[in-house]
């Protein structure tokens, strides 16, 4: 294994993150810094930086104003750092929008991790995603599973995002791949999709459908992001998708968490399926946010889950219980005015304090 590596005065590696401000870029920085890293982060709006990383005492971090997309900015960024995690990208499911996110995603990794490996820096993780993987069909996923082929969008971004890392991988470059689920957690900058899809499960309906849900918590991805980057050594691909529950598990993982029932709707997979294509066919003609798409239903009702034991193994990576990722995420977004019912969160935190009082021992 790799020795850590410290930069000046032994005061940690310099270490460049993209999508710092993200939900999990954000826990990465935060991960890093905790464990005496510098870091620089790439930043396209250094107020939002300042808003977001303030409350955490982070806004004095060093930062480049810039974009993934764009080679100058990059560049800057990455001059003078000892290692590199890439965790921005666009995340626009809209078909309409595919082919732009899918070059966003696809330069950006060129100009980040192509210029990282470029400049000789030998510790570089990229964030890709479990959709990168996505096979129908299939019983289980890992590492040495085929890429996708049918992926639209954010899905097909991945793809070819990691196709262009493999290739890099593929002559030694010291680039780490992890492929993250539905990354749930507190302290969610920006609400990402699947904080959104937990709030509508809360507030609104909870649909039961064929396949399910595999929920990473952000802070045991941001650990593995620092283990991989303090270790070093070859190239390496490892799947985080998580926990993996069937559509009526989860609901009853909430239910009993929140102390309340959840309103359940059946919908047979092919109806949602009809409904994310008909999202999709009214974004085109009319572009404002559409709540469904047909890609995030797709993965929905035809989910593969991830065999994830890889990461455990090399990282020694313990997932922590789902109870406590979900609710803290409840209790997040009760606290930042996100639900309409905080009261769920209410049962969560009375429960909390009940285990937590020492009891006396009977006579």
């Amino acid at each position: 294994m790799a020795r850590t590596r410290r930069g000046p005065n032994g005061s940690g590696m310099r270490v460049l993150v993209t999508g710092g401000t993200g939900f999990v870029g954000f826990h990465t920085v935060k991960a890093l810094h905790e464990a005496g890293h510098q870091v620089r982060l790439l930043v396209r709006s250094p107020d939002k930086m300042r808003r977001v990383l303030g409350p955490f005492g982070l806004d004095t971090l060093d930062h480049v104003h810039g974009d993934i997309a764009d080679e100058k900015s990059v560049a800057r960024a990455l001059n003078g750092v000892d290692a590199v995690v890439h965790a921005a990208a666009s995340v626009n499911i809209h078909a309409s929008d595919a082919l732009e996110t899918i070059r966003t995603n696809r330069r950006g990794t060129e100009l980040v991790i192509g210029g990282a490996v470029q400049r000789g820096i030998q510790r570089v993780v990229q964030v890709s995603s479990s959709t990168a993987l996505f096979n129908p069909g299939l019983d289980v996923v890992d590492e040495n599973s085929p890429l996708g082929t049918q992926g639209v969008g954010y899905g097909r971004s991945k793809i070819e995002a990691d196709l262009y890392v493999r290739g890099l991988q593929q002559h030694g470059a010291g680039v780490y791949t992890t492929y993250p689920g539905s990354i749930m957690g507190p302290d969610d900058p920006g609400l990402s999709e699947a904080m959104v899809g937990l709030r509508t499960t809360l507030d609104d309906v909870c649909i039961i459908t064929s396949a399910g849900i595999q929920i990473i918590d952000v802070r045991d991805l941001a650990l593995a992001h620092l283990k991989l980057i303090e270790r070093g050594g070859p190239p390496a691909r490892y799947t985080m998708g998580g926990q993996f529950f069937r559509w009526a598990e989860f609901a009853d993982i909430l239910e009993s968490l929140v102390g309340a029932r959840l309103r359940r709707v059946r919908v047979p997979a092919r109806a949602l399926q009809l409904l994310g294509r008909a999202g999709d066919f009214v974004h085109r003609l009319r572009p404002f946010e559409v709540p469904i798409t047909y890609e995030a239903i797709w993965y929905a009702t035809e989910w593969t889950p991830s065999d994830d034991s890889l990461v455990q193994k090399e990282l020694g990576i313990a997932y922590r219980d789902i109870r406590e990722t979900l609710g803290d995420s409840i209790l997040w977004l009760a606290a930042k005015g996100h639900l309409k019912h905080p009261e769920h969160a209410d049962h969560i935190r009375r429960e909390r304090a009940r285990k937590s009082v020492p009891r006396r021992k009977a006579k």
